[in-house]
């Protein structure tokens, strides 16, 4: 009983750091790719903005972004429409109108990679969904190259996470989409 109390509280006490938040936040090291990709789900444009600043910079040839939902930030048409007042060239972007979850994100753009010969790909998304996105695409992209490039999201922090409702949901919920994620053979 008392050995079970000593877990518990030592159970909370991790809970009650940044390290749960952190884990899911993956970032590499910036290197030249053949793309960046966006996953939709970038009401704010921090996404399509971070992806669009590599493509401009030269670190990514091609844009490549996903989304068949409607809404901002949620069709690719939209983070599209974006990326081109951002300056992005339209003979540099790719898109993906049909998938309506990340999973279904890695394995509309799977195509058009092979499709573009693309071999190297900065993935970005939200810093919280980094992991989950990164896992799913290493399976569903074998052979490309994934670098993690998270966008800088105004609204998500790893410190403190627990303190505040909405961040505690998001990385709750992140936890429980990669348990899922993993019992489906998708990670």
């Amino acid at each position: 009983m008392a050995s079970s109390v000593v877990l518990g509280a030592a159970a909370l006490g991790l809970l009650m750091t940044s390290a749960p938040a952190a884990w899911l936040c993956v970032r590499d090291p910036p290197l030249p790719v053949d793309a960046a990709v966006v996953l939709a789900g970038d009401p704010g444009y921090e996404r399509t903005t971070m992806a669009s600043r590599l493509v401009l910079s030269g670190e990514a040839r091609l844009l490549i972004l996903t989304g068949g939902e409607p809404g901002p930030g949620d069709s690719s048409a939209d983070l599209r429409r974006k990326a081109l007042a951002l300056g992005v060239p339209a003979e540099r972007i790719r898109v993906e109108a049909l998938s309506h979850s990340t999973r279904e994100e890695i394995d509309a753009v799977a195509p058009l990679l092979r499709a573009e010969g693309i071999r190297s790909v900065a993935l970005v998304t939200s810093p919280y969904h980094q992991r989950r996105a990164w896992l799913t695409a290493r399976k569903g992209w074998p052979g490309v190259v994934i670098r993690n490039r998270p966008a800088e999201a105004s609204s998500f922090s790893v410190s403190g996470w627990w303190k505040d409702p909405r961040r505690r949901a998001l990385v709750l919920s992140e936890y429980q989409k990669i348990a899922y994620y993993r019992l489906r053979g998708w990670l």
